[in-house]
């Protein structure tokens, strides 16, 4: 997919899209993207080094005289993407090229079969009104997440129910990069739905939240911590429903000797904790799991796991929640 547009200034500029990591214009994306954090970075490697087969990673990126100025990644897996890197070089800017790269990347997004996209930005921010202006909506409790949908009015329950409403058939699988927009939607289940607090602390995702950086730290975590177990429960259309992680405590460097277990199941699927737990290999060292004192479900899935109550911290969360901290000796 390809066009040549008319910016506000009069200059021409060619967008189009790179899907392949070996297209000649692939390397520009690294040098248009060097502001970028480490732990984005890490990913721009892994898909420039062709490892991430598994997940439909596509640029829609503008071009003005050869020089790349203006980017909008979207990967995408079985219908549902993420969308982010929306960036147009500073001196470019205010010539309507990220409107453009916009458009394009909706269409690409069409033609690739998407059926939800989700992004997260600055709740009121100036992007967050460009994207309103092009069909994104707020995600329902949790400012500056988006969704955009090409199925016109679709309602983001309609969403929840058609990716969750018959969870027959469920397979746990090995952390995989395709897994990473499905992931997005899972944590973005309403506490309705699924009324867990403490989604991944080791992680830190909690309640209604993005989990773009977070299940990318999974993913790292599991390619770098050789101990580390990192499971997901995918649905029958390979939609995750489910994540169990197990790794060495990062947030005390070098000086912890503990380990932290977390585990988020879909509510209407415990009875394959059982079958996720026996993929646990637990090591000989303290773990620790967190909990809040609300969630009597999430705390019984760690006490099926072997855990029990070491102490809690009264009025930790919102509302006066206390946190339980369990442990496993």
């Amino acid at each position: 997919m390809s066009n040549t547009i008319r910016l506000k200034n009069g200059e021409t500029m060619v967008c189009r899209v790179i899907d392949d990591p070996k297209d000649e214009e692939a390397p520009g994306l690294r040098n248009l993207l060097v502001h970028k954090d480490d732990i984005w970075q890490y990913h721009l490697d892994a898909w420039m080094s062709g490892d991430i087969e598994s997940l439909e990673t596509s640029f829609c990126v503008g071009s003005i005289d050869d020089e790349l100025v203006g980017n909008i990644m979207t990967q995408m897996h079985r219908g549902i993407g993420l969308m982010g890197h929306v960036f147009t070089k500073p001196n470019h800017r205010r010539k309507g090229i990220c409107d453009a790269l916009m458009e394009m990347h909706k269409a690409d997004f069409v033609e690739r079969g998407g059926s939800a996209v989700f992004l997260g930005t600055g709740y009121e921010s100036a992007p967050y009104h460009i994207y309103y202006r092009h069909g994104y909506r707020d995600v329902p409790k949790r400012p500056g997440s988006m969704w955009w949908s090409p199925c016109g009015s679709r309602d983001i329950e309609k969403l929840y129910e058609d990716l969750y409403g018959d969870l027959a058939g469920l397979n746990i699988e090995e952390v995989n990069w395709r897994q990473w927009p499905s992931m997005n939607v899972f944590t973005h289940l309403p506490m309705a739905r699924m009324p867990q607090l403490v989604r991944s602390a080791a992680h830190e995702l909690f309640g209604v939240c993005q989990s773009e950086s977070g299940f990318l730290s999974v993913i790292k975590t599991n390619s770098d911590d050789k101990d580390a177990k990192m499971l997901v429960v995918e649905t029958r259309e390979g939609h995750v429903a489910g994540l169990a992680t197990l790794a060495s405590e990062k947030r005390w460097g070098p000086f912890a000797a503990t380990y932290v277990f977390d585990i988020c199941l879909h509510p209407n699927q415990h009875d394959i904790a059982e079958d996720l737990l026996e993929g646990i290999e637990w090591p000989n060292q303290h773990v620790l799991a967190y909990a809040a004192e609300t969630d009597k479900g999430h705390i019984g899935l760690l006490s099926q796991a072997g855990f029990q109550k070491h102490s809690q911290i009264e009025r930790f969360f919102e509302g006066g929640i206390g946190l339980v901290i369990m442990d496993r000796q």
